[in-house]
Parts: C-alpha cells; structure tokens; sequence
C-alpha cells in the first residue's frame, strides 16, 4: 500500500510495522518461471494437435463433399425434384451443424 506522498506518517508508520512481513511473504511466495524449452514444447504440441486437427476436418469435409456431390448427380439423372430436395436437405444439414458447432460457444475476456 502506497500513498503518494512519501511524508504521510500513515505510510510511514505502515511500512514499519508491515515492511518486513510483506518483504517475507513476497520472497516465500514468488512464482517460479518455467524455462523457455517448456514453452517451446508447448507451442510445438499446440501446433501438431491443430494441424492433426485441420487434417481431420478437411478429411471430412472431402468424403462428405464426394458423397453429396455423387448423390446429386444420381439424383439429377433420375428426377429434378429429388434434386431440389436434396439440396435443400444438404443445406439445412449444413445450417444445422454450423449452429451445433459454433452457436453456444461463448467467448470469454482473458482474465489476468
């Protein structure tokens, strides 16, 4: 606790009674600092696990797309309607997993 001036006797007499315990309490209890290899380490597996990530997911996205896009053009051969129908069903599938995904999620202010 500090004032701004340095002659109050509140401040004076604070940093007598309380000074050497704060300076007790602050050495007992300062935080150790990981060395610089642990953030390394760190970022690098953040890294990989979001590349697996964009990997899978891209995966995904292309046998998902085959599959709608083979379906479509059977569907296209047969009947129009069918074809309109399954657009439709494909793009409410789409909404719906966007908003499955992504709607709750909350974002939070980083706390410090």
């Amino acid at each position: 606790m500090k004032k701004h001036s340095a002659n109050d006797p509140d401040q004076q007499w604070f940093d007598e009674a309380m000074g050497d315990a704060i300076a007790r309490f602050d050495a007992s209890h300062s935080p150790g600092v990981p060395e610089l290899d642990a953030f390394e380490r760190l970022v690098q597996a953040r890294k990989r696990e979001a590349r697996k990530r964009l990997w899978r997911d891209l995966t995904l996205f292309w046998l998902t797309a085959c599959f709608v896009f083979g379906s479509m053009a059977w569907v296209l051969e047969r009947n129009w309607i069918w074809f309109a129908a399954l657009q439709v069903a494909a793009a409410a599938g789409g909404a719906g997993f966007v908003a499955c995904n992504f709607g709750r999620r909350t974002w939070s202010k980083w706390k410090s």
